[in-house]
């Protein structure tokens, strides 16, 4: 089935750092109202279920925000300072667009800084610290930015899907809006053939800095089987090192399966041999260590067998992450396919590790 690059570009086009989610949300809960009613909790996380009765239960999930700024202070001349929600690299900003987003609508500035022909050697040397930034939003005065914004307003980069060679996108949302779109469409996907299964897709929040979606979720929901969705460092990088990355990542493909400490063996082994009969790309990563995604949050709460994969990026946490979106697309497809192979008769006690 094709890939849906308009639901794509809609996810990436919500601007929803970290405790602002609620645009990508919404976009969520308005694609899965055909097939699904979508309830939602105090924190912001976003859940649905196809064959709401079925068993075993098992969700696909994925968290929904994305790294941001955020305003602290509007000094006398209108400049606005600024921190971090989840991690910003200081030396991408300088020279940059930025939107802020206000109560009243968006507000365009620029990130700037001291100019290089001003700096000493020492100061050249380095990249600037987010308190030597700023961003001038045009204002003249505290008074005139602070009619445009506020402290606590939200900042991203502008929303962006850039089309490059080969069917790939550049977009400053990809992490984690493609692992969202895996949710959406593996609920698509098994909505049109469902089976004995209950399938929940799980859109989280504040995975970016605190994991406290994953955390809240994992304690209401407790299922059988989780799927973690979120996005992992390709290595076809000039920056980066298949051998140090635990595995050789390729954008197109497919989909990326970590095996080893990322969740359960007997679970991971049977995605492949799932992905392999159904004819879907996947590739395969070594993980030795922590994830620094949700599945850890998700796994320590002791009752789900968990299978983490994820979706070849390059540039990640950049104005323009590079994804292939018939990655995330083939994943849709295998997380589909690994419910209704779970549907067949399902024991628990195969996913319980023994030598």
């Amino acid at each position: 089935m094709a890939t849906d690059l308009e639901l794509l570009r809609e996810l990436c086009a919500a601007a929803a750092p970290t405790g602002f989610e609620a645009p990508a949300q919404e976009v969520v809960r308005r694609r899965l109202a055909p097939i699904a009613a979508a309830q939602g909790d105090a924190l912001g996380n976003l859940w649905a279920d196809v064959v709401p009765e079925g068993s075993p239960h098992v969700v696909v999930t994925a968290h929904n925000d994305q790294i941001g700024l955020i305003v602290t202070y509007v000094d006398e001349h209108g400049f606005v300072s600024f921190d971090k929600i989840g991690g910003v690299d200081p030396q991408l900003l300088p020279g940059r667009n930025l939107v802020i987003h206000g109560s009243a609508g968006p507000v365009n500035g620029v990130v700037g800084r001291k100019p290089s022909h001003k700096m000493t050697a020492e100061e050249r040397a380095k990249a600037p610290d987010l308190h030597e930034q700023w961003i001038d939003v045009g204002a003249s005065t505290r008074e005139e930015a602070l009619a445009l914004i506020q402290v606590g307003d939200p900042i991203t980069f502008p929303a962006n899907f850039l089309p490059l060679a080969n069917g790939r996108f550049g977009s400053p949302a990809f992490d984690n809006r493609a692992g969202v779109y895996v949710c959406i469409r593996a609920m698509e996907h098994y909505a049109a053939v469902p089976a004995a299964a209950r399938l929940t897709a799980l859109a989280t929040v504040h995975e970016e800095t605190t994991f406290m979606g994953a955390k809240a979720a994992a304690l209401r929901m407790q299922p059988d089987v989780m799927i973690v969705v979120d996005v992992d460092f390709a290595s076809d990088d000039p920056g980066l090192d298949a051998k140090k990355l635990g595995g050789e990542v390729k954008l197109g493909a497919g989909p990326v399966i970590h095996r080893g400490t990322a969740g359960n063996l007997a679970l991971t082994d049977l995605a492949i041999a799932v992905a392999k009969e159904e004819g879907i790309a996947v590739q395969v990563k070594a993980m030795g260590g922590r994830t620094s995604t949700d599945a850890e949050e998700l796994m320590a709460a002791g009752q789900a067998a968990t299978l983490s994969f994820s979706i070849p990026l390059r540039n990640m946490h950049s104005a323009f992450e590079v994804v292939q979106p018939d990655d995330a697309e083939a994943g849709a497809l295998l997380a589909a396919a690994i419910t209704r192979r779970l549907s067949e008769g399902w024991d628990a006690e195969r996913f319980v590790p023994r030598a």
